[in-house]
């Protein structure tokens, strides 16, 4: 059995909702490019020597955490 829905004053029509969820949307991706800048910002200082991998690591989500790892056991790749 689904649970019934929920909504506040503010979204009980779809035009409502759709500019919450337009809102919500662009904050998202802004977040998002912020992180990205962000984590791209620490890569290239990563490879300047100025910090190391663990301080890209807490940015990152445990999945990525465990990939960024596995690269450093494995040493750089041959080429």
């Amino acid at each position: 059995m689904q649970a019934p829905l929920n909504f506040g004053p503010a979204e009980q029509t779809r035009q409502q909702r759709q500019e919450i969820a337009d809102r919500a949307l662009a904050i998202t991706l802004a977040e998002e490019q912020h992180a990205k800048d962000e984590l791209l910002a620490l890569y290239h200082r990563y490879i300047e020597g100025e910090v190391d991998l663990y301080a890209i690591s807490v940015r990152v989500g445990a999945q990525t955490r465990t990939r960024l790892q596995q690269l450093v056991d494995a040493g750089p790749a041959p080429g």
